[in-house]
């Protein structure tokens, strides 16, 4: 059953990436280059956008970066960027430190990110992506079952607010968030980093995926408060069982910007 459902959940990827390739024709070259560099080709789809180039981005935060899709992606993309990511699986992130051995302009902490710093039990999903400080919820198991099976393992919270220092700011910056109903423990423990962020790309939820997640309201308060306002989706997570939206990735500028 599990293997059955992550087959057709694989293949309906396969085809959205396939029609995103199709209705850019014009993406081809750059996506074959990227591959054979070992881009992720999903995110390099997802994100290759006008906008994001003349955005005059400088700076990257990936919080969650996982193996580094994201990272990797937007380094094909804006290949004088600094990235500094955040990975608390620590596979992920011996992936990532092998992936970018040699980028003097990569930075990776394994760190999980939230509001407050202390010791806690990071749910580790046997798949990796569906990793979260907080419980898997039922409908989770159920839409996803090959990503049910949970182990705790230790992990020191930080907030990204401790990382002001560490962290070497050159606007504009872009901040992604993909931490699996986290994301506004996150932005609470990084209000005064974020201050100095222009472009926020967070994973939002319409559904109850983990237990006590933060909500698209939630997330969406928190920052119109610090100065951002909403512009919209850059992709969505359906429901395999009944299509209906379950979570998406929101884009959020900074109203100056």
């Amino acid at each position: 059953m599990n293997h059955s459902s992550r087959f057709r959940d694989l293949a309906r990827k396969a085809w959205n990436y396939g029609l995103t390739a199709a209705e850019h024709p014009g993406q081809l070259p750059s996506l074959l280059r990227s591959a054979i560099k070992g881009v992720h080709v999903g995110e390099f789809l997802r994100i290759n956008q006008r906008w994001l180039k003349d955005a005059g981005i400088r700076t990257v935060i990936d919080i969650g970066a996982h193996s580094g899709e994201f990272s990797s992606a937007i380094r094909a993309i804006l290949p004088t960027a600094q990235i500094y990511a955040f990975e608390p699986l620590p596979e992920c992130y011996e992936k990532i430190r092998t992936k970018f051995k040699g980028d003097t302009l990569y930075r990776a902490f394994q760190n999980p990110l939230g509001e407050n710093r202390g010791q806690i039990k990071f749910w580790r999903s046997n798949f990796s992506k569906a990793s979260s400080v907080l419980p898997m919820a039922d409908m989770h198991k159920v839409e996803f079952p090959w990503s049910s099976e949970l182990e705790p393992i230790d992990a020191q919270v930080a907030r990204l607010d401790d990382f002001v220092q560490d962290i070497a700011i050159t606007p504009k910056v872009l901040a992604k968030i993909d931490v699996q109903g986290y994301e506004d423990r996150v932005i609470r423990g990084g209000t005064a980093f974020l201050r100095n962020v222009d472009y926020v790309l967070t994973e939002v939820s319409f559904r109850p995926l983990y237990e006590g997640q933060g909500s698209f309201d939630d997330v969406y308060h928190l920052l119109r408060q610090l100065g951002f306002s909403y512009r919209g989706n850059l992709d969505q997570l359906l429901s395999p069982s009944d299509r209906s939206v379950l979570q998406a990735d929101a884009l959020f500028v900074r109203e100056n910007s």
